[in-house]
């Protein structure tokens, strides 16, 4: 008597007759010719490229071929890849360059214990910096620092508002310049939100947002014609068609109200009958 087949979940069709060993097969195979991987180890490549084409097979409504998952497999790597690298603060290839993210990855992300440096170098370099700055810049780096608000801190030193974020600009500017002695000073970078109320204001993402409503509640409603104004030039139509009916000149008509030869053409053909104005 046979044995029984067992059963095998692996070899189980799922959508459009693909299993699971069809799939881990694909996602491996994406995983092994991805040409833009990065520095990803296989696993994850692997896992991305799984998820890729799982979540694909199940949204298309139309069964895919082999070719057309293992495309959607590489494009997933690939944009983990670049994701990866960008978090990481490098870009690789064979002019291999680091990213602004680079110091930030690896003095914050990858680094378990921070070293003290940062800290120790800060202080010393404004305590060197604050006595060769202007007066003036120091007591705006204080008013800010003592109030953490830009409208108290312009209140404090008699300022109008515009006047002292003007100022600070200057202090923060001439702070940098010292900081990058002999080099060249960076530009500030950053948005100082102290003191700010941005509820209720509108953003740039909200703005966007309304006018892409706007635009889809638009598309189905029809285009308007544009029309010109008419020029009113205190005489009737049916006027006009007289005196070209009596033998004047478009020439002649048009010059005497300020119009141009095909506006009058224009306004007097809907009263002649049978005679038309040359075009």
């Amino acid at each position: 008597m046979p044995a029984p087949d067992t059963f095998d979940a692996r070899r189980e069709p799922l959508r459009f007759g693909y299993t699971l060993a069809e799939l881990d097969d694909i996602a491996a195979t994406a995983a092994a010719t991805a040409y833009h991987r990065s520095h990803l180890n296989r696993q994850v490549r692997t896992e991305t490229a799984w998820e890729a084409i799982t979540t694909h097979l199940y949204a298309t409504d139309t069964p895919p071929q082999r070719h057309e998952l293992l495309r959607v497999a590489w494009n997933a790597i690939r944009d983990a890849a670049r994701a990866d690298c960008s978090f990481r603060g490098w870009h690789p290839g064979y002019d291999t360059v680091t990213r602004p993210g680079f110091e930030r990855y690896w003095a914050l992300a990858a680094n378990p214990h921070p070293s003290p440096e940062p800290g120790v170098v800060e202080r010393l370099a404004l305590a060197q910096i604050w006595p060769a700055l202007r007066p003036r810049h120091r007591r705006v780096l204080l008013a800010l620092a003592a109030c953490d608000d830009h409208t108290r801190a312009a209140e404090a030193l008699g300022l109008k508002y515009h006047s002292f974020v003007s100022a600070l600009s200057q202090a923060r500017r001439a702070f940098l310049a010292l900081w990058h002695q002999h080099e060249i000073p960076s530009r500030p970078w950053g948005h100082d939100v102290r003191g700010k109320h941005t509820h209720g204001r509108r953003t740039v993402t909200g703005t966007v947002l309304r006018l892409r409503e706007r635009k889809k509640a638009r598309r189905g409603a029809p285009v308007p014609h544009p029309r010109h104004r008419r020029k009113d030039i205190g005489i009737p139509d049916t006027e006009l068609a007289r005196r070209y009916l009596a033998g004047e000149t478009l020439a002649s008509i048009a010059e005497s109200v300020g119009l141009s030869k095909t506006a009058v053409r224009n306004r007097i053909q809907p009263h002649l009958t049978g005679k038309q104005p040359p075009e």
